[in-house]
């Protein structure tokens, strides 16, 4: 579909032109009629002069020359005349050795036609029928209005420039009304792009009033959207607060030595907390993703990383664990920040886990946001990649060293990612460990 503004200037356009095509013709049309209605006036009058002045003679028709217009008596004047009867013709001085070839009209009709006369003038001829003592006779009386069609001709050229000037003007000042007027519109289109891109968080409701209900809605939706993804945030930590005391007296109870007697009731309501807390975990995690929904929030790589990269060097300091981190100048994502940041915690907290003594973290935008993180750890096999980001795995099962942890960063790093519709792949690094590299849209 066309933009409103081409719609508009495209209708507007051919509105104006239809009109004043009709104006022109209508104008050129009217000044010819008043013209020759003019002309055959004086015509009519003239043949009624002739009717006054004729004898009619069994020898010939007789017209009193003193008594009509000298032009009629002048060569090729362009002022003409015929009176015939069914015996006789008679034709004026003026058409010389000429003819107007016209035809007889019955009484009382009267006829009004252009015909090219001597030296190809261009005649407008008026035509009656008259009955005269008995006698019926026609009189053709002709004007050459050459010079008329001239100075029409002179005049509709001027006048259709005149015309072209006007609607060329008109269409540029509504056109230019138009697009003033739409203006506001392409304003609203520019902060949606700097909601975007995180720099604003709300439209401006200064718009016209057609599309200001529109621009209101717009903000309330982004209002709701921000006051849900609270409440569920909210919620979500009022119950991970709420089962963590339960679950922790469990835990307590299980270790009684009241249970000591079975190991394997003992052991099995282990596992079955220990995957309670997972799947609290992992779900409480997913409730708090705001997804690629947020609006008006861009998440600084060179603001928000340090002291995150400072945490997990703390955390792991006894293992003498170093990230070194990559990150092109200015790079600015529009996402949540929790989001991001839950993602890359999640990342380099199993880097910094597995690793021997180095983290790398890479972090570049081109069309895409390109995240890579690396260790020097002992890395996993191609099948273990595959499992890497299933609900509570962990790859440490055949490998001597324990790593604390339930399983659930990379799978929630996989659901971050997902809410993103981006990709998680994993290969293996250049430092000898695995390499997790995350595409975000």
């Amino acid at each position: 579909m066309r933009s409103l503004q081409s719609r508009l200037g495209i209708g507007l356009t051919v509105s104006i032109v239809t009109l004043l095509l009709v104006q022109w013709l209508a104008v050129s049309f009217t000044i010819r009629h008043v013209a020759e209605d003019f002309v055959a006036s004086r015509l009519q009058h003239d043949a009624e002069d002739l009717l006054s002045t004729l004898r009619i003679t069994d020898a010939a028709l007789i017209v009193n020359d003193h008594r009509i217009s000298s032009v009629y008596s002048v060569p090729f004047s362009g002022h003409y005349y015929r009176i015939q009867n069914e015996n006789h013709t008679l034709r004026s001085r003026s058409l010389w050795d000429e003819d107007m070839e016209t035809p007889a009209l019955a009484t009382g009709k009267v006829k009004e036609f252009h015909l090219i006369g001597p030296l190809l003038q261009s005649l407008l001829v008026w035509q009656a029928g008259y009955n005269k003592r008995g006698q019926h006779i026609t009189i053709s009386v002709a004007e050459d209005i050459t010079h008329i069609e001239e100075d029409i001709t002179e005049f509709m050229f001027w006048y259709s420039a005149t015309t072209l000037f006007a609607v060329i003007a008109f269409i540029l000042t509504q056109l230019l009304i138009l697009r003033r007027s739409l203006q506001p519109l392409e304003l609203v289109r520019q902060e949606i792009t700097l909601l975007e891109k995180g720099e604003t968080r709300s439209l401006s409701e200064t718009v016209p009033a057609e599309v200001r209900p529109l621009v209101s809605e717009f903000n309330k939706l982004l209002i709701v959207m921000a006051k849900r993804l609270k409440r569920s945030r909210n919620a979500t930590g009022n119950l991970a607060h709420a089962l963590k005391t339960p679950l922790a007296l469990m835990v307590q109870l299980i270790e009684q030595e009241a249970l000591s007697a079975t190991p394997r009731l003992q052991q099995e309501l282990r596992q079955s907390v220990t995957r309670i807390q997972q799947l609290m975990e992992r779900e409480l995690k997913r409730a708090q993703l705001a997804g690629k929904a947020t609006s008006g929030q861009q998440f600084k790589f060179e603001q928000e990383l340090p002291p995150l990269v400072e945490t997990l060097q703390r955390i792991y300091q006894e293992k003498g664990i170093t990230i070194n981190t990559t990150i092109e100048h200015d790079i600015q994502y529009v996402a949540d920040r929790e989001d991001l940041l839950e993602l890359l915690g999640n990342l380099l907290d199993n880097a910094c886990k597995w690793a021997a003594h180095q983290v790398t973290l890479t972090i570049a935008c081109e069309h895409t946001l390109m995240i890579t993180i690396e260790d020097d750890g002992p890395g996993c096999s191609d099948n273990a990649m595959q499992r890497l980001t299933q609900r509570g795995t962990r790859i440490d099962e055949n490998i001597e060293k324990s790593v604390d942890g339930h399983g659930l960063g990379l799978a929630i790093a996989h659901d971050i990612v997902s809410a993103y519709d981006g990709t998680l792949t994993f290969k293996r690094s250049t430092m000898g460990g695995l390499a997790v590299a995350v595409t975000l849209t």
